[in-house]
């Protein structure tokens, strides 16, 4: 896989974000509210870091053990230590649940649908 592919991940992802933060929040759908951005964030992380290690050494994480791995790690960050690092914020299961789909979209979308080379 080229590295387009990831840059065209993060420019979407961004742009979705974008669109989130500027009107969709304001539509009063719990979804956009609480769970659009958490779905993003795995995607967005996978795509930069892809992009940076494509750059640096022409190697990149597309295989789905590594990419739950690292998912894992990413969830256990982002919802058990962020309740000590930020006051006020809670775990919520379904965030867990959002970035294990975003993981997935981003395997589909390196490994099925954009055929590897």
């Amino acid at each position: 896989m080229e590295n387009k592919t990831n840059i065209v991940i993060l420019v979407v992802v961004l742009a979705v974000y974008s669109l989130n933060q500027l009107v969709l929040k304001n539509l009063g759908i719990p979804f956009f509210n609480n769970y659009l951005n958490d779905l993003l964030a795995v995607p967005l992380f996978f795509a930069l870091i892809n992009s940076i290690s494509l750059y640096r050494s022409n190697t990149q994480v597309t295989s789905l053990k590594y990419l739950t791995l690292i998912t894992i790690f990413l969830s256990f960050l982002g919802e058990y230590i962020a309740i000590f690092l930020r006051p006020g914020s809670v775990s919520d299961w379904w965030d867990v649940v959002c970035y294990f789909i975003g993981m997935f979209v981003y395997y589909l979308i390196t490994n099925i649908i954009v055929k590897p080379i």
